[in-house]
């Protein structure tokens, strides 16, 4: 067979797939056109089924995630607004069509998951879940970092009970430097008696005085971290409650909130054939 009849042969399947991709580039852009954002969903889905996975657009618009991403966010974030409004959503600075998803509207708020634009999933952040549900089982006024709390605590008394002896530790090194300096003006000693054994006991307790002075800045600075370190776990552990009492508002538990963003994409979708 010639080149020209191998040409001929594929021609009419060549021609038949330039006009399929004209036509389905004429429906998304009709659809886009009349803001039919289900149907270019639908149609960004067809013989695409890695698109449900976040994965890619089909090959043919595949340079248009950003521009596609744009044009459907609105209606998504309205959506959002409405069904989840104690979520918060901003565009993330790396991934074109994703969105960054956060837990609550307040200072410090945590990043729930990541919202896929395109394929109108919501990933959730695994350990932030564990958590919620963990803190979801604990009696009223328990917190999961409950123990470490206790445990610093401790830490914290001990710490302060030592800065609190300062003082008596300073008045008792100076009558100890009051009695070594006492014998050296003494050659008979304290009390008239040359006394060898009262010198060096006294020397010990003064090197042991004053070594225990020198630990002074250290257990000041670690005052600070312990309180730092203190106050972080019960931040921590009063953000957790936020979140979670976010969820219960809406939800029975956890496990339901976590069930409906599962269901999302279609939930979605057919809100949108109804609206």
């Amino acid at each position: 067979m010639t080149n020209q009849e191998t040409q001929t042969t594929l021609q009419p399947d060549l021609l038949n797939r330039i006009d399929n991709k004209i036509l389905y580039l004429g429906q998304l852009q009709l659809a886009i056109t009349k803001q039919h954002v289900a149907e270019v969903y639908e149609l960004l889905a067809t013989n695409n089924d890695s698109l449900s996975s976040g994965q890619q657009l089909p090959l043919i618009v595949s340079d248009l995630t950003a521009e596609l991403t744009d044009f459907l966010a609105p209606e998504l974030m309205h959506f959002f607004a409405e069904k989840l409004p104690f979520l918060s959503l901003t565009p993330s600075s790396t991934i074109s069509d994703t969105y960054d998803v956060f837990l609550g509207d307040w200072w410090h708020h945590r990043q729930l998951g990541t919202l896929n634009i395109l394929s109108i999933t919501l990933s959730l952040e695994k350990q932030m879940i564990t958590e919620l549900q963990a803190t979801e089982k604990l009696s009223e006024g328990q917190s999961i970092n409950e123990s470490k709390v206790q445990e610093i605590n401790e830490n914290i008394k001990g710490l302060k009970a030592f800065l609190a002896d300062n003082t008596k530790r300073t008045l008792e090194l100076q009558v100890v430097k009051d009695q070594l300096t006492e014998l050296s003006a003494n050659k008979s000693g304290l009390f008239n008696r040359n006394d060898k054994n009262t010198r060096e006991a006294l020397e010990k307790k003064r090197e042991l005085l004053e070594a225990t002075q020198k630990r002074i800045p250290e257990v000041e600075r670690k005052l600070v971290d312990q309180e730092n370190e203190l106050l972080a776990y019960e931040k921590d552990d009063a953000l957790r409650q936020l979140e979670l009492q976010a969820i219960l508002s809406q939800y029975s538990n956890v496990a339901a909130f976590v069930a409906a963003i599962s269901q999302l994409h279609d939930v979605y979708l057919d809100n949108l054939k109804k609206g």
